[in-house]
């Protein structure tokens, strides 16, 4: 079954390139390494540069714990933290209804 993950998050504006360069290097890995890894978005605010929403679909529960024990996710991880003012949590979500493309 589908695992669904939002992680909204907000970046220090004096840090934003390096978080941007961080979550490049992020979803350049996610790509290469985890084909359990569906969709990995990284969406940037219009209002707000500093704020961002990751919305993460993982084919199944195994991909995810796959993808949570990769050593360039606990590195990301790491790195984002420390350009954040306040620690990122992920939102866990149930695919309700969907219109588009089937991922």
């Amino acid at each position: 079954m589908k695992e669904y993950v939002m992680i909204p998050f907000q970046v220090k504006e004096d840090r934003l390139d390096e978080a941007k360069k961080v979550i490049n290097e992020l979803i350049f890995s996610v790509k290469e390494k985890e084909p359990g890894t569906l969709l990995y978005n990284s969406l940037q605010l219009k209002k707000d540069p500093t704020s961002f929403i990751h919305f993460i679909i993982f084919a199944d529960n195994d991909a995810h714990m796959k993808h949570r024990g990769a050593p360039y996710v606990m590195d990301f991880v790491k790195k984002l933290y420390d350009l954040c003012p306040d620690e990122p949590f992920p939102i866990f979500l149930e695919s309700f209804d969907s219109c588009g493309i089937e991922v």
